[in-house]
């Protein structure tokens, strides 16, 4: 019997997704078993921060012997310092530094996602993994995963709930910064389900608590299955 509360996070599949954190982990976990029911075909990797997925990018592709046949990453677009109008192009930037000698990167990241091949102009190219690319929410808008799941929300749920925590916010009771709206709008949200007792986005939504995610994550779920390919179902 599958246990599909568990996630499989080897970091040495060659099918891999490297994440920032842990509930990007299991968020992308149900998320597949919401959609699919099936395990993904995929490792997913927590590294902890978006500095170290950038770092493990980095070391694997300069490896002589990467363990990847395909590597994906996913990011917040939340550059700490960075105007919300510049972190899409900051994110690209990052990438060019780590990984612009062996991909033919983009000067416009794409709204559907990255997918590269290497530069086939490289001799070692057929050592180095496919390489994707998501930036979270949407690839151009500056959030993080709880932005991807705000549009999951019904259009009264969404307008009251970010009413209540922008109020907190103007009544000094709130301190989360404006760039983390979205994600205390869904923390918000979850804590006013039954039970209130929520902690990870994946449990979310394997509770079912995003009543349009499926229609939301369209994009996002087209992305990793161009990637990787459909789970086994």
């Amino acid at each position: 019997m599958v246990d599909h509360g568990k996630v499989d996070s080897k970091s040495e599949s060659e099918l891999l997704l490297l994440v920032e954190g842990v509930n990007d982990c299991h968020a992308v976990f149900q998320l597949m078993w919401l959609v699919y029911s099936a395990d993904p075909v995929f490792g997913i990797h927590e590294c902890g921060n978006d500095e170290k997925v950038l770092n493990s990018l980095a070391s694997r592709i300069v490896s002589t012997r990467p363990s990847q046949k395909v590597l994906g990453l996913i990011l917040d677009a939340d550059i700490e310092g960075s105007r919300p109008d510049q972190v899409i192009q900051s994110r690209l930037e990052q990438l060019k530094a780590r990984v612009g000698a062996y991909y033919p990167l983009p000067t416009v990241f794409p709204e559907r996602g990255l997918i590269l091949d290497p530069l086939a102009s490289r001799l070692d190219a057929d050592r180095l993994p496919r390489l994707g690319v998501w930036l979270m929410p949407n690839n151009k808008a500056y959030g993080m995963f709880e932005g991807l799941l705000m549009g999951s929300l019904s259009d009264q749920v969404a307008a009251y709930t970010t009413a209540v925590v922008k109020r907190s916010k103007a009544d000094g009771i709130a301190k989360f910064r404006d760039v983390h709206l979205s994600k205390a709008v869904i923390r918000t949200y979850l804590a006013w389900q039954d039970p209130p007792d929520i902690q990870y986005l994946g449990l979310a939504i394997k509770r079912k608590a995003f009543e349009n995610i499926e229609t939301e994550c369209k994009h996002f779920l087209q992305w990793l299955e161009q990637l990787f390919g459909s789970p086994a179902v």
